[in-house]
């Protein structure tokens, strides 16, 4: 066994949401260590996420690496419409229309709009970044072993897949980003409760022109093929060009690979035995929902696939992942900086996990609609009841999943009002509808976007330390927050805003936003007990 080495933090798996937190955390000046059992960033053509919705986008706006996605290949022509079919030669039963990035409108309430980026170009985007930095050591070919912790750190055994040998890191924090099967989350002890949905089977296929194979209209970025037990498979678009992710929604149980037709479930799919395709790579993998019944213990936290697991359909997977790292990534600096108290570690938890929650149930419920057998007896027969009934259930369809692939009230809209370091002003609560979003500064939610500029938002002013937003003029007293800050040694920073829109959008005179752009704390004028303000939102004075 090697001698120790020592870190700050220490982020087990180079997958997303690992690279996201290295690189937000090398952002704010720390510096990281991620492990990882792989030889390498993972560039295979897998069916993983793809889609980053517009708060994922925002926070990739913030790590400097927007421009790299919107560039990254996928066709920004590509309408993201929805085909339901009873097979490419089949029967039409309906269509979800939903614009391609070039027609997407930039909605009113964000300064980003959703894009698609599938995971293979994704995560070695992230991977460049992170070296370019160069505040993070990505060390592959490493698996955790265990930890023990102690009140000054953790201390982590590690092995070298190559020979076998082990080795001894001390950190002051560890995160778990390994994934649904995480090592560290095992040997925390935490549970990971849920539901199987079940186990699917995709294979990565390659296929020139799908469009000349049916007469369903314009391009599509993906097919739901419908049989009378509901849908059975479904091609979605991996590069937006030729590549094509075919999965079998699949059984209860896991099933031999090699047992399974699948080149004939593609011919059932294409409804046609001349389709030229090139299959690339099969994979079984089960769809579930489950949720860590912690997200921290001790020093050790988790984030991503190893707190939280949910059906694709939604994408919400990787964005919720990407939204535990906006969290976190602060709460380690000011753990590490000695401004933040230990309130903030069962924040992360209290904060966080409802979200997972929310998000995964949301997923489960879009999975129920594909699965639904009801209204789908005559779907493959012919004559008008058969017409009527692939009519009927394609309206159905587009109407019940277009919250699916349009959930901007999913993406903005979530709270963490319940955490104890978020100081509530009273007011009602927004609906938390996920197609719809009304923008709020209530305390607890994300802080609204307005334009300072032709190019600017107001989003662009947060991501470092605090700001406390002033609302039109400066009044005797306010510059109290700053000096009590200064003395605690809390980044904070005084901003004054004078848009007329922005005053209206904030309802108060003066808004404190926290560095991960949600509002801590809002009202016309400051507490007499600005220090008491401070520590509750730094962790310090626990509520």
């Amino acid at each position: 066994m090697d001698s120790i080495n020592r870190f700050d933090v220490l982020i087990v798996g180079a997958g997303p949401v690992g690279l996201a937190l290295a690189l937000d955390l090398g952002r704010r000046g720390v510096h990281s260590t991620i492990i990882e059992r792989d030889a390498g960033t993972g560039s295979e053509l897998l069916a993983k996420a793809s889609v980053l919705n517009e708060r994922t986008m925002e926070f990739c706006r913030l790590l400097g690496i927007r421009n790299e996605i919107a560039n990254a290949g996928f066709p920004d022509d590509l309408p993201g419409d929805t085909v339901f079919c009873t097979g490419l030669n089949g029967k039409f039963i309906g269509r979800l229309e939903m614009p391609s990035t070039d027609d997407r409108k930039l909605p009113a309430q964000c300064c980003e709009v959703l894009r698609r980026c599938p995971q293979y170009l994704f995560d070695p985007l992230l991977a460049r970044a992170v070296k370019q930095q160069g505040m993070a050591n990505i060390r592959y070919g490493i698996e955790f072993v265990e930890c023990e912790q102690d009140d000054a750190g953790v201390t982590c055994l590690v092995r070298h897949l190559k020979d076998y040998k082990t080795e001894e890191i001390r950190a002051r924090y560890v995160v778990g980003c390994d994934g649904p099967g995480s090592a560290v989350r095992k040997i925390l002890g935490i549970s990971f409760d849920g539901k199987n949905l079940g186990y699917a089977l995709s294979m990565i296929v390659r296929v020139e022109d799908l469009l000349q194979y049916h007469n369903f209209g314009r391009s599509a970025e993906r097919y739901l093929f419908i049989g009378p037990d509901g849908t059975w498979a479904n091609f979605t678009a991996l590069d937006g060009q030729s590549l094509w992710r075919f999965s079998v929604v699949g059984s209860a149980d896991k099933v031999d690979p090699e047992k399974v037709d699948m080149h004939g479930l593609l011919r059932k799919a294409f409804g046609r035995d001349d389709v030229k395709y090139k299959p690339m790579r099969m994979s079984q993998w089960r769809r579930s929902q489950f949720t860590a019944a912690r997200f921290c213990k001790g020093r050790v936290f988790l984030a991503g696939d190893s707190a939280h697991t949910m059906s694709p359909t939604g994408g919400h997977g990787l964005n919720t992942g990407l939204g535990d790292v906006m969290d976190l990534s602060w709460i380690l600096e000011a753990l590490l900086g000695g401004w933040g108290g230990q309130g903030l570690v069962e924040a992360y938890n209290t904060e966080r996990r409802p979200i997972a929650l929310r998000n995964g149930s949301s997923s489960t419920r879009n999975y129920s609609i594909w699965i639904d057998r009801q209204g789908r007896d005559k779907i493959l027969d012919d004559g008008l009841q058969a017409d009527e009934q692939r009519r009927a259930l394609g309206g159905k369809m587009a109407m019940n999943l277009r919250q699916e692939f349009q959930s901007l009230g999913l993406a903005l809209g979530y709270s963490y009002a319940g955490s104890p370091i978020i100081i509530s002003d009273g007011s009602p609560a927004p609906p938390d509808d996920p197609e719809v979003y009304i923008q709020t500064a209530r305390p607890g939610h994300r802080a609204p976007h307005c334009w300072l500029g032709d190019v600017e938002s107001i989003i662009d002013l947060f991501g470092g330390g605090f700001i406390l937003l002033c609302f039109g003029k400066e009044q005797p007293g306010d510059q109290r927050i700053v000096h009590a800050a200064s003395f605690a040694r809390i980044p904070l920073e005084f901003v004054l805003v004078t848009q007329a829109e922005a005053m209206v959008l904030y309802q108060r005179r003066l808004t404190l936003v926290r560095p991960d752009g949600m509002v801590a704390w809002r009202g016309d004028s400051l507490p007499n007990d600005v220090k008491a303000l401070l520590d509750r939102v730094r962790g310090v004075l626990i509520a």
